[in-house]
């Protein structure tokens, strides 16, 4: 009787075995990978860090005004020749903002040797008496009224005065916000009027606070004196524009008109001068 012979495998590991071993040197491969990979990083990192190729020629600065790239360049403390990968940016970025004029400062790199630097200036929207003349943006921040820089900074054309504030004279630095709730009103009303009416605001010389949450207007020349809410401004000044013509008829030259009783106006006469 033939017997058949059972067929023997030659590689003595079972299927499961077999599975295991491929899968350990997967992962032998995939850490000698990532091994590999860590150590060009670390290559690539270093030379950036040292090839003079990369060493600082130039900074580029875009949105300035007031200030000029001297200005910039003394303030990011920026040093040529200095490897531009070795620069911390938001360093450079908290240097510039610190200063008066920035308000916000971005900071790049531009391989093979520049810093570009996208500076926002503050704007001024008027000038604040607070024992000596600042100017002001609309969140407070008090700006220089002089010279600023490697230039002088020629004053802004029909802004008004702010005054009659109370504010301690040891929180007054310029680049800082003045923290007095009646200048932060007074600011928000006057961004309000001259959207709705720039160039009634183009004669208004000066603001001051009033008790109860109001402020007072002085327009140029000998005109009357305006009494109003520190709101709704552009409805104020469309009732100002309204009834003006009905004033002058009806009062020749009034002392002052107030706006800040609703549904009506105050209308005060200049006093006569004594003899």
């Amino acid at each position: 009787m033939n017997r058949k012979k059972t067929k023997q495998s030659k590689n003595p590991l079972t299927a499961d075995s077999r599975g295991r071993h491929k899968a350990r040197w997967l992962l032998i491969a995939l850490l000698i990978l990532v091994t590999g990979s860590a150590v060009a990083a670390y290559q690539v990192a270093t030379y950036f860090g040292q090839a003079s190729l990369f060493g600082l020629k130039a900074i580029e600065v875009n949105g300035l005004q007031q200030l000029n790239g001297k200005d910039v360049h003394a303030a990011s403390g920026l040093v040529a020749g200095t490897n531009i990968f070795a620069i911390d940016l938001d360093e450079v970025a908290q240097r510039l903002e610190a200063t008066s004029w920035i308000e916000q400062a971005l900071v790049m790199r531009k391989p093979p040797d520049r810093i570009a630097v996208d500076i926002v200036e503050y704007r001024q929207v008027a000038w604040v008496d607070l024992g000596q003349t600042y100017g002001v943006a609309s969140d407070g921040v008090l700006l220089p009224a002089g010279s600023t820089g490697a230039r002088p900074v020629a004053p802004p054309r029909n802004l008004p005065v702010i005054s009659g504030l109370s504010v301690a004279g040891d929180s007054l630095r310029p680049g800082v916000a003045v923290p007095d709730s009646a200048l932060l009103a007074i600011l928000h009303w006057w961004e309000d009027a001259t959207t709705a009416d720039a160039e009634f605001c183009l004669n208004v010389t000066s603001i001051q606070p009033m008790s109860g949450e109001g402020i007072r207007l002085q327009l140029a020349g000998d005109g009357p004196e305006f009494r109003l809410s520190a709101n709704e401004a552009a409805r104020q000044l469309r009732t100002i524009r309204a009834l003006m013509p009905r004033v002058h008829r009806n009062h020749p030259n009034p002392a002052y008109i107030d706006l800040r009783y609703t549904g009506q106006m105050v209308v005060g006469k200049k006093k006569a001068k004594s003899g």
